[in-house]
């Protein structure tokens, strides 16, 4: 049953949560046999060919036989299978993910455990967690940004997403945007026996500062700083130009340029000169009664 008051889900605390584990968990598996399989066809001159230079003999007598350089070429082909078994994966888990998304388009509101939104965000989710994964383990930058916007997440130009949590779904960030470390941007969350799902909206040249969690249907305006340890509320939306801090946020501070903290610190500093030059004057006065 679908719900749109989403009212009483505003505790003093919510733990987003990610996904349980199903038997559709079992997908892992199946990507990394298709994975598996890629390298072995597209690899079987290569192994016929060092088997041969091994032995004498070949076991696929219809391939060509190499030649003693190609031992040189090994540590590449092992690079390059490493990339061939990524992508491979990544396309396949695309594939499987546009389908699911055929098959039943995410949708926004509050639904029971067990209905199909609640069970196909968890497919979803187990479909892009491993390609993800493995983009952030290859030695290339933003092949993680490249996954995303391959499943389908709405990322601007010149993003920065340093290692966290982003849902594959249901996201929207604009040009500009950095994201910190150990960050959790979530369209959905459970809460007991419901599954909420909203669309998340970071504008423009924001920052999602490290430690902090964006719960479902948070609205960052263009430019708005969300603080380090801080986290939103459903629906919350952060003004502009601001920063915002609190656990959750309740707290807005203005953006200061370089020079207005510069000032704002050598304000402070000279403050315990001053008092101190106070005291030391009326010491003097006391001296001279």
């Amino acid at each position: 049953m679908e719900t749109t008051d989403d009212s009483q889900f505003k505790v003093d605390y919510i733990s987003t949560s990610g996904v349980y584990k199903t038997c559709f968990t079992l997908i892992i598996l199946l990507q990394f046999l298709v994975g598996s399989i890629i390298i072995i066809l597209v690899n079987l001159w290569f192994f016929n060919d060092l088997y041969y230079l091994l032995t004498g003999r070949k076991f696929l007598p219809f391939l060509l036989i190499g030649q003693w350089w190609e031992w040189f070429l090994l540590p590449m082909n092992i690079y390059g299978n490493l990339l061939l078994f990524s992508f491979s994966i990544i396309l396949f888990s695309a594939v499987i993910f546009k389908i699911l998304n055929k098959l039943h388009p995410p949708k926004e509101g509050v639904f029971e455990k067990g209905s199909k939104e609640w069970k196909y965000t968890h497919r979803r989710f187990w479909t892009a967690y491993f390609p993800i994964w493995l983009a952030r383990s290859l030695p290339l930058p933003w092949s993680d940004i490249f996954v995303y916007r391959f499943l389908g997440v709405h990322i601007g130009k010149n993003v920065v997403a340093y290692e966290g949590y982003i849902d594959p779904e249901l996201i929207e960030i604009g040009d500009y945007t950095m994201t910190s470390l150990n960050i959790c941007i979530f369209s959905h969350l459970i809460y007991h026996d419901k599954i909420i799902i909203k669309r998340v909206k970071i504008g423009k040249a924001c920052i999602v500062g490290p430690q902090t969690i964006i719960n479902p249907g948070t609205v960052l305006q263009d430019g708005a700083v969300l603080g380090v340890n801080s986290y939103t509320w459903i629906n919350q939306v952060l003004e502009g130009d601001l920063i915002h801090v609190g656990t959750p946020v309740s707290m807005t501070l203005p953006i200061q340029s370089v020079e207005e903290s510069q000032q704002k610190a050598e304000k402070i500093k000279s403050k315990p000169i001053e008092k101190k030059n106070n005291l030391n004057d009326k010491d003097k006065i006391g001296g001279s009664i």
